[in-house]
């Protein structure tokens, strides 16, 4: 056979082969199969949840928003959430297997025979190449079945990029330069006002939407069903509306996609959905900046403030805001979100929940929470920080700030004498506070731990830096072996408590300067220790031991 039919046949097979792949690729993603994990707590019906609402399945709706039996957002969704996982044929991995090696071998072969000039007997009678070939054709299967598994591995963990805009239908579309007073839809999936990309919208008057979102992600990641939805490149300026939704999963203002804006101001909104029915709600880069707002919430699974999958930016002023589902904080951040000088009540949920490596800043506000979790009661507090499984935020350090603000767990709350004021888990975390009060019964300031809930056993503790700033803060630091703590005291910060009691802590740092100090009201264990006072003067004992590297300070 002439050396150029071989090469062309070599070529036909090598290109048949990779659009086999290809072909074998695609298919994979409409035979990727959804199973949901319930990761969610049932409800919990106690009393003292001030009629906090229940999700009406088996499967309690995730804190954000998400349906009962949603993906694990985490507590994601916008709290405990369900986790998706979407599972691939068997198959389709032996054929990626068999795939990348048939085309390793080609390629392979045709440098070894230097594109055909040797014969296969030739090649064969050469032991060395044939090793060398080998080697080389088991190296390249197993990169690009590294590569194939990782595209594979994206699919079904859900991690691949979505759109952050999608098809939407409403009763009032704004594509241009639009006023709208008042509107309505009764459909489900359909929203009363959509704006789209170069619309730019003035809303007023009365905005009211009804019936239930058909799927829950469109509606938690891209809006689908809210009652105003402005998407990428659209903006919309809302002044004195009231808005109503009554469906599930039905939000009421959402911005979803980059450059999309909204800006709302002397509004009242009122979602009544049985789960997944947040006020505010940004995704994938959108911005929403509200004032002057009234916002209540009754479902499940309904932040009053909220951000999703893509990392949105919610900034509010002067505003009232009330949750009373299960798993609906006033605030679930898998974006950016900014409160200052406003009240916030949840009922039956934290009062801030912030995933990844997201943030929550609070200044000049007062929140009040029930302090109750989504999660068989292992996150009760006041405030969460964690990383869930479900891929709607990024890895990283989780943010929350505190300026001048009260934060409290109401004496009413069946978990006031035993919910942390702040709990970490699987993640790192950065905790800044200012000049805040904290109202809490349960004598345990923050709780560091590792849960069967989220993460990989073993690797999931959390990693804290607390940083006290003209701060006066009380109560124990609990942390297990996976955890660590860096507490730094600055500008006249004053802690009482005791760190670390149990000594199970894998490390924690103390940091004072001169101006702070610590009351012990226990022994004390730190890997190490800096005080700007060298007397440790600023460190009132109090009878007890502090510990630095398993060697007491005061012996």
């Amino acid at each position: 056979m002439q050396r150029k039919t071989k090469n062309i046949i070599a070529a036909v097979t090598l290109t048949g082969l990779l659009a086999l792949t290809a072909a074998t690729m695609y298919l994979s993603k409409s035979n990727t199969k959804v199973t949901s994990n319930q990761l969610e707590a049932p409800p919990n019906n106690s009393s003292d949840t001030n009629n906090a609402q229940s999700s009406n399945s088996s499967n309690a709706v995730p804190p954000n928003g998400n349906s009962p039996s949603m993906p694990n957002g985490s507590i994601k969704g916008n709290m405990p959430r369900t986790k998706h996982t979407k599972i691939l044929p068997t198959g389709y991995y032996v054929a990626f297997g068999a795939e990348s090696l048939s085309i390793a071998l080609v390629v392979v072969y045709l440098i070894i025979s230097k594109g055909n000039k040797k014969t296969f007997k030739e090649v064969m009678g050469n032991k060395d190449r044939v090793v060398a070939g080998i080697l080389a054709a088991i190296l390249m299967t197993a990169g690009e079945s590294y590569v194939t598994k990782h595209y594979l591995v994206n699919i079904e963990n859900g991690h691949l990029a979505q759109r952050n805009t999608t098809n939407a239908s409403s009763s009032t579309t704004v594509t241009s330069t639009k006023t709208v007073n008042n509107a309505s839809s009764t459909k489900s999936d359909e929203s009363a006002v959509l704006v789209k990309s170069g619309g730019k919208a003035t809303i007023t008057g009365k905005v009211t939407k009804s019936g239930d979102a058909t799927n829950t992600e469109s509606s938690e990641f891209n809006g689908v069903n809210a009652a105003i939805l402005v998407q990428k490149n659209g903006t919309a300026t809302i002044k004195n509306a009231t808005i109503q939704t009554t469906g599930k999963a039905s939000n009421a203002v959402f911005a979803s996609g980059s450059s999309s804006k909204i800006t709302i101001t002397n509004s009242t909104i009122t979602t009544t959905g049985s789960s997944g029915a947040r006020g505010l709600d940004a995704t994938y880069g959108g911005t929403i900046v509200g004032k002057n707002l009234k916002v209540t919430t009754q479902g499940a699974s309904s932040a009053a403030l909220a951000t999703d999958r893509g990392e949105g930016s919610v900034t509010v002023d002067h505003s009232t805001l009330e949750t009373n589902g299960k798993g609906s904080p006033v605030i679930y951040s898998t974006g950016k979100i900014t409160l200052t000088n406003s009240k916030g009540n949840a009922n039956g949920s934290q009062n801030v929940v912030v995933e990844g490596k997201n943030s929550a800043t609070i200044t000049n506000s007062t929140l009040s929470a029930s302090g109750v979790g989504n999660r068989n009661n292992v996150d009760n507090a006041g405030v969460m920080l964690y990383q869930s499984m479900s891929g709607d935020a990024g890895n990283g350090t989780a943010n929350f700030t505190s300026t001048n603000s009260t934060l409290s767990i109401r004496s009413t709350s069946s978990v006031y004498k035993s919910a942390p004021m702040f709990f970490v888990t699987n993640t790192s975390a950065i905790v800044n506070l200012k000049n805040t009060t904290l109202n809490f019964g349960s004598g345990i300031l923050m709780s560091i731990k590792a849960t069967s809930e989220w993460g990989n056993n073993g690797h999931n503790g959390g990693n804290v830096t607390l940083n006290a700033d003209s701060q006066t803060l009380n109560g124990a630091i609990n942390l297990d072996k996976l955890s660590t703590l860096t507490f730094n005291l600055k500008n006249g910060s004053k802690y009482t408590g005791q760190i670390n009691s149990d000594q199970s802590a894998k490390s924690v740092k103390l940091t004072l300067d001169a101006s702070s100090k610590t009351t012990l009201t226990g022994d004390t264990y730190v890997s190490s220790l800096e005080d700007a006072d060298s007397t440790y003067s600023n460190i009132n004992f109090n009878g007890y031991k502090l510990y630095v590297n398993g060697k007491a300070l005061n012996a």
